[in-house]
């Protein structure tokens, strides 16, 4: 026996129209599967009706919320984690290229080994002539500048120093408040 469309409307919960009530009622007198269907429906949407609607625990939706946030936060990390690995190949990429075409543009300059060695011992030769000169220098500016000031005249220097200090670190550990509230987040 045909069931369509009469098992479709025994569990709609629509209201059927007086044409269609009256073929499944019709049908219903000569189908047992269907009578079953009927009473069976009836049965469960009865137990429907008289079970009570459970609430939530208390605190489910702050702790959803919070699984929620742990969530997002996971995979925002895991998004940045692998922005970071792939501009760090990017950067590596590029710093090896350029390595290779200054090498290349080295090479094309220099016509021997010893011309390169030679290059190397004046450039170490002239840096460390540098770090001598900027030693003395800094050691006759460190001998010349307590005659320089009074003694109110460095304890103005030294406050204005640690005050500099103590707006460097207050403003350091904003950031770093900030940006760990941020990751928090």
């Amino acid at each position: 026996m045909k069931h369509q469309p009469f098992e479709t409307w025994i569990l709609l919960d629509e209201s059927l129209s007086p044409e269609d009530v009256q073929l499944l009622d019709a049908h219903l007198k000569g189908c047992e599967e269907c009578r079953m269907l009927k009473a069976a429906w009836g049965h469960v949407d009865m137990l429907f009706q008289e079970t009570p609607a459970l609430e939530p625990v208390a605190g489910f939706a702050d702790r959803w919320q919070m699984h929620l946030n742990r969530e997002r936060s996971l995979q925002r990390n895991s998004r940045y984690r692998w922005q970071s690995w792939i501009t760090l190949i990017l950067i590596a990429n590029a710093v090896s290229l350029l390595a290779v075409l200054l090498g290349l543009q080295f090479l094309n300059n220099f016509h021997s080994l010893t011309e390169i060695l030679l290059l190397l011992v004046y450039r170490l030769t002239a840096m460390i002539t540098f770090i001598n000169v900027f030693q003395n220098l800094l050691a006759v500016v460190i001998r010349t500048l307590p005659g320089l000031l009074s003694p109110a005249g460095w304890a103005g220097v030294a406050a204005m120093v640690s005050a500099g200090t103590l707006l460097w670190v207050f403003s350091i550990s904003h950031l770093a408040g900030i940006s760990w509230r941020a990751q928090k987040q």
